[in-house]
């Protein structure tokens, strides 16, 4: 390596340290907000020798919800173990006594998957270490506080078994005007959580499925025979199965009836105990829980006779129609279908913005050396990959913090806008040569490194890294087909999930660069430069004051009008005194426009601190377009399809290029609109353009972490029929058609 690459190499290992710091610096309110905005809500913890319990909440107040969702917390000393709402052979669950509590209603726990236990022969299921058991309360009030008196019987064994008891109090206040701007999640919110992802699957369409369930005898020994399909979809194996039944009997560990490793289906014997000999387990009604790695699910079965043809085809069916999520796919294929999101966000319409850095980075590359092009397209991949791991970074900790985490929510930050805007028209001005820094080695920010560098037309790794790491945060707003599916995947699951999912989107965005870097002449194919480059580079700089223009209108919703014009004043004067700078020659007015334009840009950057942020309203953004939309409001919607009603749910935000994308090109076309129109046919939008729990929440219900999110409920899809990203005429009419009731009921 020349003595230059060696030189450009430390500058660039000096820009990445400053642009952590600076990237630290932006995301700070975004990793602080929720550690203030969530509060602990929890009662001491009560003590024993053998354990220690309490009672959490993973709500600081009331809200909208019928429902308060509560978490029993053990911590257990080694060996000693609590047990599961079916104990086995021995023990009992912990008893719930909610007497005394005011505006409690109905209580029930959700139960994650056990452990078994297998001592002297005897089965025995539950928990040991650290288990929080999720209790969800009924509220009938939800307008009044609440008041919780929680007495607890649980049975604790190690060696022996000691009964021990607790009593819990806790008061939940009712939301009130001057909580409206504080998150009602509590710190304990995300704990919780953590326990009900290990709570079974339920319902139909599960990504593992019980297909078959009959007895065998062998003299005097019984056993059932199960089939378990869809294995190898999953990438999962069958770790234990649980067999509970309203009859006096005990059913043994499962043992596998076949050795094919990683088939689809896999059959298995479970003894069974205490069976009379005038007892037969035909036609008897029993729930059965399968656990095979991080995924578990739960079944009401009846117990055939034998095994039937239909049993026999279930359990070698297909699964390629089964629901996308992280517990039904490969984390293979959701990382395939990470880096084609990746891939495929170079052409939506959020990467515009970077259009002109990329325009001018390729341009400028046209006449370098095949190894300069090469370095320079390789760093900007470097940029994009490094960016995603601090994004990634960022969410883990807010994850661990408690708090909401989604796809571009960092455009719900006043001051990540505000420095974005700033940044974007420095580089405007820079692009129209009013301004060059030199000596980049001594500059104390790694903003002012990138517009040198830009300037030079990137001499240095360090230009084309930055380049890549500015066009990652530019172009976060946008989903994609595929993204949503892997971003969905990477948030629902581990720190592990996240770093591997974002990694993956990181080369996926890193593509085209990486192109270059291995084909380096393809930059030579461009035309060489020449005076039509300052004409692009004017066309190119109103284009990125044009996207300044639009994070002011973003951020006017954050802080108010007043906020963000104040912003864009403090940039427009900053560029005035850049001007004027630019054409004196003297070298004090030079000094005095200097000081001044960085008062103008100081300003913008601090102008947000003093706005007042508009009052929330519950009011759609786009109440006074063309179409018809009502307040976000969930709850209401299995009544609406009760009553005949047809839903479309739109979740979007003013800083979601493909959100107004969808509007402008679907929604409000004349065909489309002519059928909002229907009277039947009701139109609800949520707009996620300001941090809200409520719209995180439901979005994470259905595994998205990120919008657009459309989706169409009705008497045929009382479940919703979700819509891909980028929606497109006939999908929104044929998933309105398919929910609508069919003619005949319509006509009742």
């Amino acid at each position: 390596m020349t003595p230059t690459e060696f030189k450009d190499i430390d500058v660039l290992r000096h820009l990445i340290a400053r642009f952590v710091f600076l990237l630290a610096a932006i995301c700070a309110p975004v990793l602080t907000v929720p550690a203030v905005a969530a509060t602990d809500l929890s009662t001491p913890w009560t003590d024993e020798d053998f354990a220690s319990v309490r009672l959490i909440s993973a709500q600081t107040q009331t809200g909208t919800s019928d429902t308060l969702r509560l978490g029993l917390e053990f911590e257990l000393q080694p060996d000693w173990k609590i047990y599961w709402r079916s104990a086995g052979d021995a023990g009992f669950p912990p008893q719930l006594d909610w007497t005394g509590s005011q505006n409690v209603g109905d209580a029930h726990i959700l139960w994650p998957a056990p452990h078994r236990f297998s001592i002297f022969g005897l089965e025995t299921f539950g928990y040991k270490d650290h288990i929080i058991l999720p209790i969800d309360v009924a509220v009938p009030d939800r307008t009044q506080a609440i008041a919780v008196n929680l007495n607890v019987d649980y049975l604790v064994c190690s060696d022996i078994c000691i009964p021990a008891s607790a009593a819990f109090k806790l008061d939940i206040p009712t939301r009130t005007a001057s909580m409206s701007g504080v998150s009602k999640a509590s710190t304990h919110a995300h704990e919780i959580e953590k326990f009900v992802s290990q709570v079974p699957l339920t319902g139909n369409n599960l990504p593992i499925e019980v297909t078959s369930i009959y007895p065998t005898a062998k003299g005097e020994e019984t056993r059932l025979h199960l089939s378990v399909a869809g294995l190898s979809n999953a990438g999962v194996s069958v770790d234990d199965i649980m067999v509970e039944s309203p009859l006096r009997i005990g059913f043994g560990a499962p043992v596998s009836a076949d050795a094919i490793d990683g088939a689809d289906s896999r059959e298995f014997n479970i003894p069974v105990f205490g069976l009379n000999a005038d007892q037969t387990l035909a036609s008897e009604k029993v729930t059965v829980t399968v656990v095979a790695g991080p995924l578990a699910v739960e079944q009401n079965l009846v117990i055939s006779a034998g095994p039937t043809p239909s049993a026999q085809n279930m359990s070698n069916r297909s699964n390629a129609a089964a629901p996308l999520d992280g517990s039904g796919t490969t984390i293979w294929l959701i990382g395939l279908f990470a880096l084609l999101g990746g891939l495929i966000l170079n052409v939506m319409p959020c990467v515009l913005p970077v259009l002109s850095i990329k325009v001018m980075s390729a341009i400028n590359a046209r006449d370098s050396e095949i190894s300069r092009v090469r370095s320079g397209f390789l760093a900007s991949a470097a940029g994009i990959v490094t960016s995603f791991w601090l994004i990634a970074a960022a969410l883990i900790a807010i994850k661990l913090a408690g708090g909401s985490i989604g796809w571009g929510i960092q455009f719900q930050q006043p001051l990540f806008l505000t420095v974005m805007t700033i940044v974007l028209a420095l580089f405007a001005l820079n692009m129209w040569g009013l301004f060059e820094i030199n000596g980049s080695d001594n500059l104390g920010t790694a903003a002012n490194d990138v517009i040198n560098q830009q300037e030079k037309g990137g001499s240095h790794l360090s230009s084309h890294f930055m380049t890549g790491m500015f066009a990652t945060l530019l172009a976060t707003p946008c989903s994609a087909p595929f993204l949503g599916t892997a971003v969905g995947f990477a948030l629902a699951g581990s720190s592990f999930d996240i770093i591997w999912i974002f990694t993956l989107l990181g080369i996926g965005l890193a593509i085209p660069y990486l192109a270059i870097a291995i084909q380096p002449r393809l930059a030579h194919a461009l035309p060489k430069p020449g005076r039509w480059m300052n004409v692009v580079k004017a066309v190119l700089g109103f284009a990125l004051v044009g996207t300044a223009i639009w994070l002011l209108g973003i951020l006017s919703v954050q802080i108010g009008l007043g906020g963000a014009i104040a912003v864009g004043v403090g940039l427009g004067f900053g560029a005035i005194f850049v001007w004027a700078r630019k054409r004196s020659q003297n070298l004090r007015p030079r000094f005095t426009f200097t000081a001044l334009a960085v008062c103008g840009f100081l300003v913008a950057l601090f102008a947000p601190g003093f706005s007042r942020p508009p009052a929330p309203s519950t009011a759609s953004h786009a109440a006074n377009g063309p179409l018809n939309w009502q307040a976000f409001a969930p709850e209401t919607i299995p009544a609406l399809i009760a009553d005949g009603k047809t839903v479309f749910v739109d979740v979007t935000a003013e800083w979601c290029v493909s959100c107004q994308v969808n509007k402008k090109l679907v929604l409000e076309t004349a065909e489309v609109a002519e059928t909002f129109a229907d009277d039947d046919i009701i139109l609800m939008q949520a707009d996620w353009t300001r941090p809200d729990q409520q719209i995180a929440d439901y979005l994470a219900s259905y595994g998205r972490y990120g919008i657009p999110f459309n989706a169409v409920f009705g008497p045929n899809a009382p479940d919703g029929v979700l819509l891909s990203e980028l929606l497109s005429k006939d999908m929104v009419l044929d998933a309105i058609k398919d929910a609508r009731p069919t003619a005949g009921l319509a006509s009742n």
